[in-house]
């Protein structure tokens, strides 16, 4: 069998970055990698079919496909290709980069088939967790570095918890990278629950700043426990600056002046301090705190983050892991909208370890168009300490 697309000279560039992570493997299992990413690249579809076709061989579409699904089958291949993509990419971090960790779920509510989808019952738990972690530059933020992706099931025979599944991989990353770098967990659709706070803390190698979802969260303060909403209410803030967002309809029309369906920009105030805390007894952590609020908004927005292992002693440096905050969020939309032109969210393949690798393979691709290709970027920075190019805004008096 001959695969016109693996002969063109246009695919020289994406076969040698393939090569490049199948160092070690035998002839077969490289070959199907390397079929696999660039098929993934070309087809822009995790579905066999679609990957089948896009490789141009010169036999019956069926056989190529069942080929393909045959060596999915392969064992080993997840975690060798998730190991070399990871050693790979972490060559290019370096110190001053942001590690963004990003969680998101893949809902598969309505399939009956695929292992470990679903429970007994119908649950909110049904389908599979996600987790991407990537790496940014400060100096270039509108490239982003793929690093490692893991996807695990709750109703797996090996599942322990979340908790478990995160710090695995973050700890994995970390050491890859030699402890060079901050973890960022932005605000997203799946946030981490008490638990993992504390197993945070605890850990004593990472360097982390994590926005706390849950305002109802409680700790120890001075001997007294307290909610971050509290907190958040009756801590003064003794530092302030101007930011400024990109905001979107139908919240744009709240503004004087904007009836039309634009993005606008809106200026706001930013307070922010910090306080001691104990998540687990006996061991101080910083907890960071913030108010925004806006002229065409009267409602201040409060948000606390949770960080370890960091400088917090000065404003700079508060000011600095805010607004990396702010870029850890742009960082971590763009992996999943980056994922999402493949509809991850619409695979179908019957087995658990075949999805496992899928979604390997899917970093790999993402990985080589971000950083070697150059393909995608990050369009749009939605907070900035400095007015975004193209907008007008009124002059606010709310900066000092």
């Amino acid at each position: 069998m001959t695969s016109s697309v693996l002969k063109s000279a246009n695919s020289m560039r994406i076969r040698s970055f393939s090569a490049e992570l199948t160092r070690g493997l035998g002839v077969v299992s490289a070959r199907f990698v390397q079929e696999m990413i660039v098929g993934i690249h070309r087809a822009r579809s995790l579905h066999l079919t679609d990957i089948a076709r896009s490789l141009g061989e010169d036999v019956a579409l069926k056989a190529t496909i069942k080929r393909l699904s045959r060596n999915l089958a392969r064992e080993g291949l997840t975690e060798a290709i998730s190991h070399a993509l990871l050693e790979c990419a972490a060559r290019e971090v370096t110190e001053d980069m942001l590690l963004v960790v990003s969680i998101y779920d893949l809902p598969k509510r309505f399939t009956t088939r695929m292992e470990y989808a679903r429970g007994a019952a119908a649950s909110d738990d049904d389908g599979y967790r996600v987790l991407d972690i990537s790496a940014i530059d400060l100096a270039s933020p509108d490239c982003y570095l793929p690093l490692l992706s893991r996807l695990w099931s709750r109703y797996a025979p090996d599942y322990q918890s979340d908790t478990t599944e995160i710090l695995a991989a973050v700890n994995q990353v970390n050491s890859a990278t030699e402890g060079r770098c901050v973890f960022y967990y932005p605000q997203q659709a799946t946030t981490p629950g008490t638990d993992f706070l504390r197993s945070l803390v605890q850990a004593p190698n990472l360097r982390t700043m994590l926005y706390v979802e849950n305002h109802d969260a409680t700790f120890m303060v001075d001997g007294h426990l307290r909610a971050v909403s509290d907190l958040a209410s009756s801590t003064k803030l003794p530092y302030r600056r101007l930011i400024f967002k990109i905001v979107k309809p139908p919240f744009t029309r709240r503004m004087p002046g904007r009836q039309d369906n634009r993005p606008a920009e809106l200026p706001m105030s930013e307070d922010f301090g910090k306080l001691s805390v104990e998540v687990v007894t006996g061991k101080l952590t910083t907890l960071i705190l913030e108010r925004k609020t806006a002229e065409h908004d009267l409602t201040a927005v409060y948000d606390a983050y949770l960080v370890t292992g960091v400088a917090t002693d000065t404003r700079d440096q508060l000011q600095a892991l805010l607004q990396n905050h702010y870029l850890a969020i742009d960082t971590a939309s763009a992996a999943v909208n980056h994922k999402t032109q493949f509809d991850l969210s619409d695979v179908r393949v019957l087995t658990y370890d075949r999805l496992q690798f899928l979604n390997v393979l899917l970093q790999a691709v993402t990985y080589y168009e971000a950083h070697v290709e150059n393909t995608f970027s990050i369009r749009d920075h939605t907070v900035t300490s400095e007015p975004h190019s193209g907008f007008d805004y009124p002059v606010s008096s709310t900066s000092s």
